[in-house]
Formats: structure tokens, C-alpha cells, sequence
């Protein structure tokens, strides 16, 4: 069985929009919220699909960015978190789009949706295209965002 991974990381940005907004939240904020959850399911996606979760390295390590409760339970279902129960010689990114609805509490975003869809190609003893795609809970903890629960579909398209 060949494992997944590609060398280096994706070369395809992830284009991130901001969606529904409950409360008031001034322009700036939006535009820094959307960055910093950009990069935290950026780095997900890097760590559990897209640079070679299955490359031997610890499952947990797939999880940047989780809660330590998120993280257990990805790591329980790390066929559908990650590439784990993919069996492909390598992974490359088609799409990565991500949909943000806000709730700001004082002109502060207190948690975030992440409504996603992540579309690669995968090659091996097949061709094929796989969907990951759903929602990621985020709220903030200290400095960072972090992921706290998630709705998550994988299919082959």
C-alpha cells in the first residue's frame, strides 16, 4: 500500500469569505478574523491531507489548531479527518474554499462557522478526485482560534 503525501506544501491558495455576521463587527476585525481562521483550517488541511498525514508521523500530529477534546476526537476518526484510509501515491489540491460566519459580542468575533470544501486529486493504482467539505466550530482561546467541534463529509467524486 503506497501512502499519501506530497512533498511540498500546496501551492493553491484558499480563497475565504466572510458570510453571515450576527452583531457588529467593524471591517478591520473581519478582515483579520478571516485571515487567522484562514490559516488555522489552512493548516489542517496541510497537516491532515494535503502533506502527508499516513507518512508515519504521529495521527494526533494531524491537528493543529484542535482543542484537546477536538483532537481526540478527530484523531478517532482520522479515516474521515485526515488521508489515512487513502491508499494513493500522492494528493493534489483542486480547491480550497472557506465560508466564514461570524458572532461578534463588543465588536469582537467570539466564534466562528468555517463552512469548507476541499477538492483534490489523488493518484496511485487510480486517478480519482475526492470532496472533504462541512463545518469547523472555532472559538478563541488565548491568542489563537482554535477548533472545538466539526460536521465533516469525505467522498469520491
Amino acid at each position: 500500500m503506497s501512502h499519501v503525501g506530497a512533498t511540498t506544501p500546496s501551492q493553491l491558495t484558499t480563497t475565504t469569505e466572510i458570510g453571515h455576521v450576527v452583531g457588529r463587527l467593524p471591517g478591520t476585525r473581519r478582515k483579520a478574523v478571516r485571515k487567522e481562521i484562514a490559516a488555522v483550517v489552512d493548516r489542517w488541511w496541510e497537516a491532515a491531507y494535503l502533506s502527508g498525514a499516513d507518512s508515519g508521523t504521529k495521527v494526533s500530529a494531524a491537528f493543529p489548531g484542535f482543542t484537546p477534546g477536538a483532537r481526540r476526537r478527530a484523531t478517532f476518526d482520522r479515516a474521515l479527518m485526515t488521508n489515512r484510509d487513502l491508499a494513493a501515491d500522492s494528493v493534489t489540491p483542486l480547491m480550497r474554499k472557506v465560508r466564514l460566519d461570524l458572532l461578534a459580542v463588543d465588536q469582537r468575533a467570539r466564534s466562528v462557522t468555517a463552512r469548507f470544501d476541499l477538492r483534490v486529486r489523488t493518484t496511485g493504482e487510480r486517478t480519482r478526485r475526492l470532496q472533504v467539505r462541512g463545518r469547523l466550530f472555532l472559538t478563541r482561546q488565548g491568542a489563537a482560534w482554535r477548533i472545538f467541534g466539526y460536521d465533516v463529509t469525505k467522498g469520491w467524486l
